[in-house]
Parts: C-alpha cells; structure tokens; sequence
C-alpha cells in the first residue's frame, strides 16, 4: 500500500511511525522545515516538505495510486481541504482529523471529499468509557465485531492468581478464566507459558469472548465497586461528552474546572451534573466534595501534569478507580508505575484507529498494546498453508506471537494444543514487536 501523511506533528508522527513498521511506501509531508527534519532522524520513510492542501505538491507525491491519505495537521480546516483536494485528484481512502464540533452531526462530518473522519477527543472519550465501566480494565480492545475482547488488568496483592503458574490456574478455573496471553513485568512484554508464574503488580491480558473475559476480571482482584459516582476534572468538550454518557447510563456525576467560562457553558448544557469552579488539585475542594466516595475519578484537562497531580490527589484521598488523559505518548507507560490506574493518549488512540485501515495480506485488523510496542492482530488463514489440517501443538509458530482467539464460521473458540485451523478461519494473535512480518507469513502460507 502506499500510504501519505500530511502533518508531522505529534499525531503524524506516531501514525507514520506506526505504519512504517508494517510498510515501506510511507510519505510524510510537512510544510515546517524543523518539523521534519527532526522527524526525519527518527522515522525510516519519504518526507516531502511542502504545503499539504497544494495540488502541485499532491501532484508530485502521486495520488492515483495512494491507497489511504491521512490529513492529521493540528488545523480542521487544513485537513478538510487537503482530503478534498487529493479526492480530486484520484486518492483512495481520505481520512481526516476533524476537532471542531461545528463540522458534525451525530458524529458525522458533514462533508464531501472525506471518507472518514476522527475527533481524537471523542475516540478518547469512548476508551475512557470502556475503562470505567469495565472497573478491573486498564485496556480494552474488541475485535470480530466485538465478538473477541482483549482486556489489560492490573494483578492485585492477595488475588486468587497471585503467585501461581498459568498451569495451575487453568487446572483450578478451567473454561471459567479467559486465556492469559500476554504479561507486562517491570517495563518488559512477556509471551506468557504454562510455567509462567503470576506475580504481584503484573499487568495481564485476557482474551476470549466479551462475557467469559469480563467474568475473568474478578480472578485477579480486579473488579472494583459498582460504577455509581464519577468526578470529572475538565469541562471542556471531553468532560462534557463524558458526562452526557454517565448521566444516560445513571451515573452520577461532578465536573470540576477552573475556567469560569467552561463551569458557565457545561452547566446549561448538563442540568443533572454538580459544575465546580475550582482546581483539580485543590485537596481541600477533592475532600469536601467526597472524592473518596467516587468509583471514578478521570481528569481530561489540558495540561498533562495537572491531570497527572489530579488523579494521585484523588487516588490518595479514596478514590476508586483513576484515568488520566495525557497528550504525551511517553508519559502513558510511567503513569501505572506511580498509581494511576489507566491513562489514556489521544495521539495514540488516532494513530491506531488510521493505522488500523492499512491492510496487508492475512491481516484484516491491527491495533497497538499500550505502550508495550506490541500489536494484536486479526488474520485470516490462507488456503495456501502448508499446515493446514495439522493440530496448533504440532506448528512451529513463532516464539514471540501467541493465538488468542479463533473464529470459526463467525464462532469464538479458545485455541487449545488440538485446535485444528482450516482456511478462512480468522484467528487474533499477540505479537511481540518485530514478529508481525513472520506471523504474517505464517499465515499466508510460510513455514510449518
């Protein structure tokens, strides 16, 4: 595929370095000299500096045979004409990053020229959802139509797993435990065996069918209190979306913010929600207005450091579970270690929603672990294995990989020793950074 990017700012930058991992005809274009020099010292992939919306510049690239053009500048404007632009020019699939919530309806980008558009702070919104209601989730990452769910959880002091091996959990739980397909251990990925021993602190990853995953939870002490009560700090258009899809799902909610003009607008638009003008990280307003009774606490202010503060404020004075936004990417892998449950990255929910348009070969479907450079991807078995037939105990599959999930005619099935894989099967696989190229293989008809 040939893939162009215009804007190498922070979100261009992770999706460029995201997807020239998986493909080598990758463009950046980027009119800020500086902006791309320092990118190009550090991505392996063709820069062009110029003006993205110019037709003379889309020219040069070539758009007749750009598969997918992502406009991901910091400007809607800029975005929506450079999609528009290349559609005039012959570009395949346009997607757009589009922020302001003038240019939808329900959702929707009311424009031509744009096949897809995405408001980073509406897919933060929705993953920061998804980690609440899921109150022993820190990750959560459906596939298959939301048939297969892959779920990070924190392992806690005095769990039934704690200090055991996979083994003997399986031998213990049976079909009950989802599968354990992957173990983060002091900032490092592992591809978990059966003598893997649980430990203390790890994060884990489940995998299997929503219901059976979502049970799982309470194995690792992970299942905290009920969602009844959130407090937000932020009433920007983020705390505001947030709030709305609270309230619907009966919870209750405050927002705390120190613009007065923000408190002003979120409270006639949310009639049902307690607005507070003040700081986040104001103790004495956090313990008056019972922060240590919340079972949520989420800050999506726009400072990273006060959202960070906000949410080890509030864990330390009772709060149940914490989730902080963070624009920095880096920031996201160091937030557990100090005590914040979940933190969430806009750059990178952007970077992989794109980037999960880039197709190739076996793969239908691909998202980023975390921080862990890892990848879970959905395949397809091709007719052309040679292995076919043969039980997945029998294979030489690559070490670093592991099969979470197989589906079979739309059917969910845990892969076992004996599971037998025939073509037009899907399976997901977690894969260690650096395997997706064997795996891939693999499954196209490589080795056996």
């Amino acid at each position: 595929m040939k893939i162009v990017i215009i804007g190498a700012g922070a979100v261009g930058f992770e999706l460029a370095n995201t997807i020239s991992r998986r493909e080598h005809d990758v463009w950046l274009v980027e009119r800020d000299a500086e902006v791309l020099d320092k990118a190009g010292e550090q991505l392996d992939c063709r820069f062009v500096a110029g003006n993205g919306v110019s037709p003379e510049v889309l020219r040069d690239v070539g758009m007749r045979d750009c598969d997918l053009f992502a406009a991901v500048t910091d400007r809607d404007e800029v975005n929506i004409i450079a999609c528009q632009t290349a559609h005039a020019l012959g570009a395949g699939i346009k997607v757009a990053r589009v922020r302001g919530e003038d240019y939808y309806e329900g959702h929707r980008l009311l424009l031509d020229g744009v096949d897809l558009a995405i408001n980073p702070d509406h897919e933060a919104v929705g993953t920061i959802r998804e980690v609440l209601f899921q109150t022993g989730a820190t990750e959560v990452h459906d596939f298959a139509g939301g048939k297969v769910r892959i779920t990070g959880a924190r392992v806690e002091p005095g769990s039934r797993v704690a200090g055991r091996t996979l083994a003997a959990i399986h031998r213990d739980l049976g079909q009950r435990i989802a599968l354990v397909t992957t173990v983060v251990r002091d900032d490092e990925t592992l591809i978990p065996r059966g003598d893997t021993v649980i430990r203390d602190g790890d994060q884990v990853f489940l995998a299997g069918r929503r219901r059976t995953v979502d049970r799982s939870l309470i194995y690792f002490g992970s299942v905290g209190r009920r969602l009844q009560k959130v407090m937000i700090l932020g009433a920007n258009a983020m705390g505001r979306e947030l709030a709305r899809d609270l309230l619907a799902a009966g919870v209750r909610v405050k927002i705390i913010d120190p613009d007065e003009e923000r408190c002003r607008r979120a409270s006639a638009r949310l009639k049902k929600v307690l607005v507070l003008h003040g700081e986040g990280t104001d103790t004495a307003l956090l313990e008056s207005e019972g922060v240590a009774d919340m079972d949520g606490f989420v800050a999506v202010g726009p400072d990273d450091e006060t959202n960070i503060m906000a949410c080890l404020l509030a864990r330390h004075h009772g709060a149940g579970k914490t989730v902080c936004l963070v624009d920095r990417p880096d920031y996201v892998p160091l937030l557990s270690l100090v005590g914040v449950d979940a933190a969430v990255s806009p750059r990178l929910s952007t970077s992989d929603w794109i980037a999960s348009f880039v197709k190739r070969g076996a793969v239908i479907s691909s998202e980023s672990l975390g921080f862990t450079g890892a990848e879970i991807l959905q395949l397809r078995v091709g007719d052309g294995c040679e292995w076919l037939g043969r039980t997945l105990g029998d294979l030489d599959f690559p070490s670093d990989a592991m099969v979470a999930a197989v589906l079979k005619r739309g059917s969910v099935a845990t892969p076992r020793g004996d599971t037998v894989l025939a073509a037009g099967d899907e399976v997901v696989v977690f894969a260690l950074p650096g395997s997706r190229d064997e795996i891939e293989d693999f499954f196209l008809g490589g080795r056996s």
